[in-house]
């Protein structure tokens, strides 16, 4: 009977062994994936604030970037001014002066937040349990909307101005007309872009003769280059040394055709000359018989005479 007691007994507290050490390690293994580490003794403060989106618990508690603490609790109180308070815990050697406030912040761009503790300058200390003051940073998308939110407010008026002018403008007629022409030149467009891809295609034929000719011409400026140009310009200076030659004969008195060209009595007596022929011709075809004496049929005494 003892024995069977004995081992039933130690059954019992085998099972709950077990079942301590595993909500033990439940236990441990849940404040580890929270961030808490429950073998660090810590103190604790409360803050309140109006809103306090983006936080939850775990949230961290932080001094210049370096994690403190973090957010244990989330109470929502009606009856305060201020009603969500937040319970945190940070590091139990850590001395929190008077004047400190804990500052609601953006750690990024993605919108996640943050508390931050500034300490105050003072000597003495908040207590285990005291309320410290909270505030709300704006953050970056705050900030850069707290800086445009002014100039959108000036603009404002002017964009009002602008949007009853473009009104005003839609509304009228003349611009009604002003599309229905450029619908107008837009089909123009289209037609004169039709003939020109027709005229291109015509042109094609007289491209490729372009192409010809300008082959043609490459070719005979290869011959050009193919050419002695030196022979030939001593060809064309000799012949223009003898023209000049030539000239030279022609204004001389030393030659038969430089005495023909410059001899002035040569002149006068050719035209002498060609003056007594012209009146000879004249007088022979006004008395033809004073020079030529010609009859076939000749009287028999003339001949007899003769």
């Amino acid at each position: 009977m003892s024995e069977k007691r004995k081992s039933w007994f130690s059954r019992e507290v085998k099972i709950g062994l077990a079942v301590v050490a595993a909500l033990s390690m439940l236990y441990f293994g849940i404040n580890f994936l929270k961030g808490v580490n429950i073998f660090k003794p810590a103190t604790y403060f409360y803050v309140q604030y109006d809103r306090v989106d983006g936080i939850v618990q775990t949230t961290h508690v932080m001094i210049n970037g370096f994690q403190v603490g973090q957010v244990d609790e989330i109470y929502f109180d009606y009856s305060k001014e201020a009603p969500i308070t937040l319970l945190i815990s940070v590091d139990k050697k850590l001395r929190v002066p008077k004047g400190t406030i804990v500052e609601v912040y953006e750690t990024g761009l993605l919108g996640d937040k943050a508390l931050q503790l500034r300490l105050g300058r003072e000597s003495e200390c908040y207590q285990r349990g005291d309320t410290l003051p909270g505030i709300q940073s704006p953050g970056l998308i705050g900030q850069v909307m707290g800086a445009v939110s002014p100039m959108l407010e000036k603009l404002a008026p002017s964009v009002d101005s602008t949007l009853i002018a473009i009104r005003k403008v839609a509304s009228n007629e003349d611009l009604a007309k002003t599309l229905a022409n450029a619908r107008v030149i837009t089909d123009n467009l289209k037609t004169t872009s039709v003939k020109l891809d027709r005229m291109m295609t015509e042109a094609q034929p007289l491209m490729a003769d372009a192409r010809h000719a300008v082959g043609r011409i490459s070719a005979f400026s290869d011959q050009l280059d193919q050419v002695d140009l030196a022979s030939t310009m001593q060809q064309i200076n000799a012949t223009i040394a003898n023209l000049n030659v030539l000239t030279g004969k022609f204004k001389g008195t030393d030659n038969t055709l430089g005495l023909l060209i410059n001899d002035r009595g040569l002149y006068d007596n050719l035209n002498t000359t060609v003056g007594s022929a012209n009146a000879l011709l004249v007088d022979l075809k006004a008395n033809p018989k004073r020079y030529v004496h010609f009859s076939v049929f000749a009287p028999k005494e003339k001949k007899n005479k003769e």
